[in-house]
């Protein structure tokens, strides 16, 4: 949809400045885009609350489908007033008190743990009760730079993959019912091949839990086992 030349300009008039503008019909069209080349199978798509916290434009983005992903418990609590069913929110925390953790339990959201020390007191907490979700480092370089790459050695995001053997200890311990296992490696990723060494670090584990429900790739992507 083409827009008058002087379309913006008005608005400024209008409303003042600073003013922002956000594009439905654009935002409806790159979600058709991922839905489309993703039609033949189960995957199902999360919008990052981070990106742009806007109410009405979470709440355009539930009405088109998409579920959302929160990064914190305030994202959660926005979600959830935005209208999103707590069924459609994924919560994947990084290096948080575990009360956030326990709030996030108490509204009934998908939850992601990212360190041993909080996946054991969800374990000592709740046991077999909640299904929990964990997220793993991959050791992947990947994104467009340093900054915005999550997957590699260094990273602080996630447990690391060669811990996988720590964290069966805490699943028999506990009784654990990790329903997805997540990976994210970074932004502005232009190689698929990532996402295919994600697929195969995660195909190699998913024989070792036996409650998963959907693995999830990160940049916005899940797909069922």
């Amino acid at each position: 949809m083409s827009l008058p030349p002087d379309y913006l300009t008005n608005l400024a008039r209008e409303f003042g400045t600073p003013v922002y503008v956000y594009h439905a019909e654009k935002i409806r069209e790159q979600y058709q885009k991922l839905t489309t080349a993703f039609r033949d199978s189960d995957t199902v798509f999360f919008y990052a609350c981070k990106a742009l916290t806007n109410v009405n434009i979470l709440k355009y983005i539930r009405d088109l489908g998409a579920n959302v992903d929160c990064s914190s418990i305030n994202e959660v609590r926005l979600a959830l007033h935005a209208g999103f069913p707590k069924s459609r929110i994924l919560y994947t925390s990084n290096g948080i008190g575990f009360d956030e953790i326990e709030e996030a339990q108490s509204l009934g959201v998908i939850i992601n743990i990212d360190s041993l020390s909080n996946l054991e007191k969800f374990g000592d907490r709740f046991g077999s009760t909640y299904p929990v979700g964990v997220r793993l480092r991959p050791n992947i370089m990947a994104g467009g730079n340093l900054k915005i790459s999550t997957g590699h050695d260094k990273s602080k995001f996630g447990i690391p993959v060669d811990q996988i053997g720590l964290i069966l200890e805490l699943v028999t311990k506990y009784d654990l019912k990790v329903y997805d296992l997540h990976i994210h490696t970074g932004s502005e990723i232009k190689d698929v091949d990532v996402f295919v060494k994600s697929i195969e670090i995660l195909f190699d584990l998913i024989p070792k839990f036996h409650d998963l429900g959907f693995i999830d790739l990160g940049g916005g992507i899940q797909s069922p086992v």
